[in-house]
């Protein structure tokens, strides 16, 4: 029996090796790009299935992470893990605090997920087998809103208590030193203390760094923030850039430059140095109209933002020359899209086109594409999908894609929906591949 097991692990190893569901990065969060064949029209969007799991923005599911073929939130006090194609759930696990809201997801590192708790928590779980391996608590608490960047055996995450309150950025080690203890109780590496705290403010590793942002500390959107870049191993802060209004982004860094934005309504691009220094000569700066706690998405040149419109159930997304900061062109949308864009670039080869997703602080709580294209002045934007009845509900969240093209989002209605590309069709040697895996996984659950 022991050398059956053995031989099967080595055909399984061998065969996940070759399977398309496990070529992406070891570190999943809301991935910026995709290469699957999405949905690009509302006739081909099909509603796969829906899992409601609440009845408003304080119960609804988490923003979900996909990882190969299994869909991870959290939805109160406990962690799911779903089937991608069906909705299934494969496990369950409870958790020792809820998430704050659920606008943020877990993160997926090598074999462990990184649950963002309320209270200043964070807990980590054993992927295959769902047990709770360690928790953090952070002194002060606070709303965990800020997403968990991984990087190299440590995690680094942010909280926030109110606008004129003290919070903290931590970095936490991953390593598991106490196996025998589910709760085993983790200390941070190095603290960041800083009035009004940190929400939604994503980080960017570059090198030996951590760059991520304050909020202004007051309980104004326009007020003086900062961006900050520190020794990601001590702490240390290395520089500081002057911002105007509170940071509410993630960090993008792309061709050697840092992209965020501020609730002032503030697009910012400056250079990193080799040691960490930024660029202060160099910065650059756009007003955008409107507020944005989007995170900026680039694709070659343009990068794609979405900003709030006068109205803040009003908002429209900016295509911009991510070189310059130079407007391109702005496609209006039903409300105001507060989180990450998802860009398409599958089509790109065969028809020249790009597909860009977001959804929108409003009703009905859908999906809007934005078709954009190399030398494209004028919007072609349209709805994907509008939810079925009972549905809808004011939606924060990104959306993310799996191997199939299927997408995946939550809105306030407390669904969480997997919407597939009824056209799409998956190849007879992906099938038989995944078949030959799941039977092999059996074995061993």
């Amino acid at each position: 029996m022991k050398l059956f097991k053995r031989v099967a692990a080595a055909v399984l190893a061998l065969i996940l090796s070759a399977a398309p569901q496990f070529t992406a990065s070891a570190v999943y969060l809301c991935r910026d790009v995709t290469g699957a064949n999405t949905p690009i029209s509302a006739s081909q969007a099909e509603l796969a299935w829906s899992l409601k799991l609440g009845d408003s923005y304080r119960t609804a599911p988490s923003v979900p992470t996909v990882v190969g073929r299994t869909l991870i939130f959290m939805s109160g006090k406990t962690l799911y893990k779903v089937n991608t194609s069906d909705g299934k759930v494969i496990a369950k696990a409870d958790m020792v605090e809820a998430p704050s809201y659920g606008y943020t997801p877990p993160t997926y590192a090598d074999g462990v997920i990184y649950c963002p708790l309320g209270r200043g928590t964070v807990q980590a779980f054993n992927y295959r087998t769902m047990k709770s391996l360690w928790v953090f608590r952070d002194s002060l608490g606070g709303q965990a809103l800020t997403p968990i960047t991984y990087d190299g055996g440590y995690i680094y995450t942010g909280f926030w208590n109110d606008e004129d309150e003290y919070a903290d950025y931590v970095c936490v080690s991953v390593r598991d030193e106490n196996k025998r203890v589910t709760d085993e109780a983790k200390s941070a590496e190095w603290t960041y203390r800083s009035k009004g705290g940190f929400y939604w403010a994503g980080s960017a590793v570059v090198g030996d760094y951590l760059v991520f942002g304050t909020d202004d500390g007051t309980v104004y959107d326009n007020k003086p923030s900062k961006l900050l870049s520190v020794n990601k191993k001590t702490g240390a802060v290395v520089d500081s850039l002057a911002l105007t209004g509170d940071q509410r982004s993630s960090v993008t860094y792309s061709g050697g430059r840092l992209y965020f934005t501020t609730k002032a309504g503030r697009l910012y691009s400056v250079a990193l140095g080799e040691k960490g220094g930024f660029n202060k000569s160099q910065v650059k700066m756009l007003d955008l109209g409107g507020a944005s706690t989007c995170t900026p998405v680039i694709y070659g040149n343009r990068l794609y933002i979405g900003v709030q419109g006068k109205e803040f159930s009003s908002g429209y997304i900016k295509v911009i020359s991510a070189g310059d900061l130079k407007p391109i062109y702005t496609a209006n949308v039903k409300g105001y899209p507060q989180n990450r864009p998802l860009v398409c670039d599958a089509y790109l080869k065969n028809t020249g086109k790009l597909y860009v997703y977001t959804t929108y602080n409003a009703g009905p709580g859908g999906i809007s594409v934005l078709t954009d294209s190399e030398g494209q002045t004028a919007a072609q934007v349209g709805e994907l999908f509008t939810p079925p009845s009972g549905m809808t509900g004011y939606c924060i969240s990104p959306i993310t894609a799996d191997a199939d093209g299927t997408l995946f989002y939550k809105n306030d209605s407390g669904n969480l929906f997997a919407i597939k590309n009824s056209e799409a069709r998956v190849s007879f040697f992906v099938r038989i591949f995944r078949a030959i895996a799941d039977f092999f996984k059996s074995i061993f659950n």
